[in-house]
């Protein structure tokens, strides 16, 4: 049984898996291909803004907290290392951070925003004055939180990728992105990333696949043969 486990474990991995993340993980299949509500957002210069304005280029969606103590700072300092690595055009591409926290204000953002240097001019750090709209806006990316304690939240660690209609495309998960996976997300978010590409992500998972269980069923066998 502990092959069996070690086996499910490293498939995970093998697999994109979020089981090691916090949090219940969206539902794919329920949020890929549909359009998010065009709530308001108030960002950290005090400016209001919808999601209709920023139709037009692709839009990395990062649902954070600023009173988190861990994952959602590692996640934005990830996502501002690997987006200057990539170095591409600030005209071709949004992100939006936003508190899934309704107790928290656009001061705490900007607390959050000063402190972890988050100064790309194509950055909007925001959020949404309204409860309703901001649990609205959740339920659209089946993006689901508990409270641990009055600071700490359990939830899933994740970036949602828009395309230019405000149509979610793809998710990555983790803690931390790398410039491979940011540049997907946006070539997907485009409509740019090919059949083969997409045949290919599985091709790795599959083998994977066949290795671990039969690594599993030797182990298994061996066992019983002692």
């Amino acid at each position: 049984m502990k092959a069996l486990r070690l086996a499910g474990y490293l498939l995970s991995f093998a697999l994109g898996c979020p089981a090691f993340g916090q949090g219940v993980p969206p539902n794919l299949s329920r949020v890929l291909g549909t359009q998010l509500p065009d709530v308001k957002f108030v960002d950290t210069q005090g400016r209001a803004f919808t999601l209709s304005e920023l139709k037009g280029r692709p839009v990395i969606l990062s649902p954070i907290y600023a009173g988190c103590p861990s994952a959602c700072i590692v996640i934005s300092r990830s996502v501002n290392k690997s987006l200057s690595r990539l170095n591409l055009s600030a005209e071709t591409y949004t992100v939006l951070s936003f508190s899934f926290d309704p107790k928290e204000t656009v001061a705490d953002m900007k607390s959050f925003q000063q402190k972890h240097q988050l100064n790309a001019r194509n950055w909007r750090i925001a959020c949404v004055p309204d409860d309703e709209a901001l649990f609205q806006l959740l339920d659209a990316i089946d993006f689901r939180f508990t409270y641990v304690s009055e600071q700490v939240k359990d939830h899933p660690n994740l970036l949602v990728f828009l395309d230019s209609e405000g149509v979610i495309r793809h998710y990555e998960f983790g803690l931390e992105f790398t410039p491979e996976q940011l540049a997907r997300g946006l070539r997907i978010a485009r409509g740019e990333y090919t059949l083969w590409e997409r045949v290919s992500d599985w091709i790795f998972p599959i083998g994977a696949l066949g290795v671990l269980t039969t690594g599993a069923w030797i182990m298994l066998t061996g066992r019983r043969r002692q």
